[in-house]
């Protein structure tokens, strides 16, 4: 691999909040969106690394077009899915969404200036445009797969979404507390997911029309993911124990230091990728009692995964099956590459069984990394990149290029050899096995093994032994099988509940929970004062 920063003035030393590739023929076509209210399309000229012979490098970059319609800073620019893809969707603070198409031939906008105006080798003009009554500023937005809709997660903690023949707003919900700073839409058409500041990710279900089955009814809240149990890792040792399982929360609150959280879907639907993750360790302490204690309580930041067959339970767990902890900043934008790559032989992972192998990247606030989904550390390490957080990242088609952008105002890439993630998959491989794999059924586990996922319907990963778990080292990735101990005293039955705490809001409230239906948590009980008369002491010495 090779990796760069690109020193020029992308949006005129404003920061670049996002960044998109169009499929073209000429290979790295890319787009940004800036602070100077400004997207800009450029061409990637590469040519072959000095140091590496499987790698590529940019040499030069060429501009291409100045796209300015929108009238405050632009916060992310996505082109459709469907072939051919050349609608380019921006938004952005002034609240609008505009969806531009490529001019047959060269036109000068109104108010460019007369330079940039003679060096356009393209021009875009808006088709159409998307509003909502309240110009609320639009932090994040996602294609439907079939490109009849579009979502957004806007600052007034609403999602909407618009029909794009119709050009209205036929979804408006405001089930979020905070910010809405990441949406996306699952590849197979069944769920649309949201994050927010207000330390949650909602899952949706799409309701389509009984007669029309292609359009958009409403939207039903599947799972409001807030906190989870999870077991406790230490913070020296950084060894899971199971036998401490507590509830705490899974996601960064208001305090994240982006605009974004952009989570993200597999481009198969099988995963659910969510940065901005927190993960709770602490240090066990033993006094003169024999007696452990809890000491030493941090956070670390992490990325929790979770997969397609969650989302179809009828009570789903708000569990991560997988996490990826202890990364030096908070997550802030994952990206899948677009490709296939046939499954490895000596595939060690017991984690996700997948039929074939999926690479993605994950953004923190100054470091990348990039994992697959076979192996539990990750493939490569790109850090000191920027001075300032990343704001958006996204590969190229063919998997070769990775572009990564930052509020310092510059882009950087990491160029890959593409040999390294192994043999690449032809499309129809690839859409068979993705069949075959959503249509097989899962094998439940025996008595003595555990796996989050395989109560879920479809197989997302294989049933593996507690023993497995406790002797595999968990370096990076992790898990997370929850061990319970089985209540076999009435003493002991009382104290399986437990009391979670919730986010300080103006309904906060603290409600019991137990592990058990049939144990009913304690009622509270009001406790009543008896008012006390206070009457001022008399001075003695005053007659």
């Amino acid at each position: 691999m090779e990796s760069s920063n690109l020193q020029i003035y992308w949006h005129e030393s404003q920061p670049v909040y996002s960044l998109c590739f169009q499929e073209s023929n000429s290979q790295f076509k890319l787009f940004t969106a800036g602070g100077d209210n400004k997207i800009r399309a450029w061409h990637l000229n590469t040519k072959g690394s000095d140091t590496n012979e499987n790698c590529i490098k940019i040499d030069t970059i060429d501009f291409l077009s100045s796209l300015q319609q929108h009238e405050q800073a632009v916060n992310v620019v996505r082109f459709n899915n469907c072939k051919p893809r050349n609608i380019l969707a921006s938004a952005g603070d002034d609240g609008q969404i505009l969806l531009w198409k490529q001019n047959d031939t060269i036109v000068k906008e109104f108010g460019m200036d007369e330079t940039e105006a003679s060096e356009l080798k393209e021009s875009w003009y808006v088709y159409k445009r998307l509003r909502f009554s309240s110009n609320s500023e639009i932090y994040d937005l996602c294609w439907s797969p079939d490109d009849k809709y579009i979502i957004v997660g806007c600052m007034d903690n609403c999602i909407r979404i618009f029909s794009v023949e119709s050009e209205k707003c036929i979804i408006n919900l405001k089930d979020h507390n905070h910010y809405v700073q990441g949406v996306s839409w699952d590849p197979m058409n069944e769920y649309v997911f949201s994050q927010s500041a207000d330390r949650s990710v909602h899952i949706y279900k799409i309701i389509f029309d009984e007669e029309n089955k292609n359009e958009i009814k409403d939207l039903k809240l599947r799972s409001r993911m807030i906190k989870a149990d999870l077991p406790l890792r230490g913070i020296n040792d950084k060894q899971i124990d199971f036998d401490s399982i507590k509830n705490s929360y899974l996601f960064y609150n208001e305090t994240l230091p982006s605009f974004f959280r952009r989570l993200t879907v597999s481009p198969c639907g099988s995963l659910l990728c969510v940065p901005a993750g927190i993960y709770k360790t602490e240090d066990k302490i033993t006094n003169e009692t024999n007696q452990s204690s809890s000491n030493n309580q941090e956070y670390c930041n992490a990325v929790h995964i979770y997969t397609r067959g969650a989302f179809n339970l009828e009570k789903m767990n708000n569990r991560p099956v997988m996490s990826i902890p202890f990364l030096k900043k908070p997550a802030i934008v994952i990206s899948f590459n677009p490709i296939f790559y046939k499954k490895s032989d000596s595939a060690k992972s017991k984690f996700i069984d997948l039929p074939y192998k999926l690479i993605f990247a994950i953004a923190t606030s100054n470091e990348l990394l990039i994992f697959d989904t076979e192996n539990n550390v990750p493939l490569s390490v790109i850090g000191n990149m920027h001075y300032t957080p990343l704001t958006d990242l996204k590969w190229s088609d063919d998997g070769s290029l990775v572009m990564v952008s930052s509020t310092d105002g510059f882009c950087s890439y990491v160029s890959v050899n593409t040999k390294l993630f192994g043999e690449q998959l032809d499309e129809e491989t690839k859409i068979s096995l993705m069949k075959e794999f959503n249509e097989s059924q899962t094998v439940m586990p025996k008595e003595n093994e555990i796996s989050i996922s395989t109560q879920y319907k479809g197989p997302i990963s294989k049933p593996i032994t507690m023993e497995q778990v406790v002797k595999e080292p968990f370096n990076i990735v992790n898990i997370l099988p929850v061990k319970r101990k089985i209540p076999t005293t009435e003493n002991d039955k009382n104290n399986i509940t437990t009391e979670i705490k919730q986010p300080k809001n103006d309904s906060a409230t603290t409600t019991p929970i137990a592990n058990n239906e049939a144990i009913k948590s304690p009622e509270r009980i009001k406790k009543r004062i008896q008012p006390t008369l206070l009457t001022p002491v008399k001075d003695q010495n005053k007659s």
